[in-house]
């Protein structure tokens, strides 16, 4: 069972903008338990981080991104994120880091997850 194989019928069959192929989305994901394997598609950068919990979720990606915010800061450049709009509680976590560090959030540009831009 996936996503292809469940979608038509269900209230999220047309919801997808089209032209979005699913079945190249879903080639970029192994089997759940391959997901820290490093795959050829990633930045060289790039490296997961398991967490245990909801909350170490949430402490872990509030850090990264007010260190992305800090360090673009630092460098004098201006910073754009896409962010989920869900779960909430990195945010108190960017937030918390960003007064402890002083750093405004002046040169820092947001767009949520959820919004859709078209012609």
């Amino acid at each position: 069972m996936n996503f292809n194989s469940t979608v038509k019928g269900s209230s999220l069959e047309g919801f997808y903008p089209a032209g979005w192929d699913f079945e190249k989305i879903d080639a970029c994901i192994g089997a759940p338990e391959t997901i820290t394997e490093r795959q050829a598609q990633w930045n060289e950068g790039f490296t997961p981080v398991k967490c245990e919990s909801l909350g170490e979720f949430e402490t872990y990606m509030g850090h990264e991104i007010a260190m992305q915010i800090r360090l673009a800061k630092e460098r004098g450049e201006k910073i754009a994120f896409i962010l989920p709009v869900g779960p909430m509680g990195m945010y108190k976590w960017v937030v918390y880091l960003l007064r402890e560090w002083q750093v405004s959030c002046e040169h820092v540009f947001t767009f949520n997850m959820d919004e859709w831009a078209d012609g």
